[in-house]
């Protein structure tokens, strides 16, 4: 065997270096560097490419972990979490690479019909009804068992005196979270069920074309996930629906520019999407933007009340930190070949099984990659309860 020697070109012909979605090694080895630190000075993760190369060959099963699993991590927190982490252990222990991977711009049923109610509420606004009326429907037929009578109460207030303006932006907005519940996948659900009675932007199937925002590509879950079947994506802002409610708003919305910006990115996989939506009613009851940037526009001390009853939506941060750090600590334990016996530890040995020097390269690359993660992501790190796409914070 050939001596082992670390440079640019034993890295780039390696598997381990596939997986850096979302990290400051996922770019040239010339510009990768972890806090300062050229990749080329990084021991621990060169010892992680020398366990692969000894294993030659590497196994297929193993190849596709890091290109799908441990590539495809969520990179600004996932409302599934930690679902995610623990899917790339159950890959590994099975070796199994997954045919759909839970990462950015998935979305389950349940995640949808919930957002589906508010969608509901909206529409109810939108076409006059009162308060009252739209809480009985949902109180009847809604996802979520919540006060409904209160939070449309509650939502009727927030929006305030009817004006031209809150009606474009809140119609917008319907439009906008009906193409994402139309849009987003999941293994049981290609972005093929949703909204089947709805034009929301001519559909582009699996076809990878950026004109200039997340909305144009063909399914944005396609291209920051990994999913084997191809599914349809939708290009929102070519309806024309969309198109003339923009060019209104741009005549009449002083803050039409935020306002677009925070619509369109309101992230439906988003940890606090509901919370966000919620920050973003009440700007449009304000009829200007709600994000804290010294604009003239804001008023100090501005606080954002809780009217959707949404917070039982998200995790805590003591729920994010309880989970992060044993999980980590029981994978290092693993490779090291030191397994720990609490809770944590019992989970991740049951789900590796049997190992392996193959299993053992991909802990420790998973492990290293979960560290660099860490410090960049506040979500994963427990330093806010939600994360990802919206300036509505």
């Amino acid at each position: 065997m050939k001596e082992f020697k670390w440079n640019k070109k034993t890295y780039q012909s390696s598997i381990s270096s596939k997986c850096w979605f979302y990290t400051p090694y996922d770019t040239k080895w010339e510009e990768a560097n972890d806090y300062k630190t050229p990749i080329s000075e990084d021991r621990e993760l060169a010892e992680i490419v020398e366990m692969e190369k000894n294993l030659n060959p590497v196994p297929k099963w193993a190849k596709e972990i890091v290109k799908r699993s441990i590539n495809w991590l969520p990179g600004c927190g996932h409302y599934s979490f930690p679902q995610p982490f623990i899917e790339v252990v159950e890959a590994i222990g099975s070796q199994k690479p997954p045919e759909f991977v839970h990462c950015c711009f998935s979305v389950d049923r349940k995640w949808k019909r919930q957002m589906q109610d508010y969608v509901f509420l909206l529409d109810a606004w939108l076409a006059g009804a009162s308060a009252e009326e739209a809480a009985l429907e949902l109180k009847h037929l809604g996802f979520r068992k919540i006060d409904w009578k209160k939070v449309c109460k509650d939502m009727w207030e927030v929006l305030g005196k009817r004006t031209e303006i809150k009606e474009l932006l809140v119609e917008r907005l319907i439009h906008s979270q009906r193409h994402k519940i139309k849009e987003r996948v999941w293994e049981d659900d290609l972005a093929s069920e949703f909204g089947r009675d709805q034009y929301l932007g001519v559909m582009n199937y699996d076809k990878v074309e950026y004109v200039g925002t997340y909305s144009d590509y063909g399914n944005p879950g396609k291209d920051y996930s990994y999913i084997k079947p191809p599914v349809p994506g939708y290009i929102e802002r070519s309806s024309p629906r969309a198109k003339k409610l923009e060019e209104k708003l741009k005549k009449k919305c002083p803050d039409w520019e935020w306002f677009l910006y925070t619509i369109q990115y309101g992230w439906l996989c988003s940890p606090k999407a509901f919370r966000f939506l919620e920050r973003l009613l009440w700007a449009i009851g304000k009829e200007r933007q709600a994000v804290y940037t010294g604009d003239h526009r804001i008023k100090k001390g501005d606080k954002v009340p809780g009217f959707l009853q949404c917070r039982d939506t998200y995790l805590s941060k003591q729920a994010i930190t309880q989970f992060w750090e044993p999980f980590k600590n029981a994978l290092e334990g693993w490779w090291q070949k030191k397994p720990g016996k609490d809770k944590a530890a019992k989970q991740v040995n049951k789900l590796l099984g049997k190992r392996n020097p193959a299993k053992e390269w991909l802990v420790r690359l998973y492990l290293r990659k979960l560290r660099i993660m860490e410090r960049d992501n506040r979500f994963i790190a427990g330093k806010t309860a939600g994360s990802g796409g919206t300036r509505v914070i």
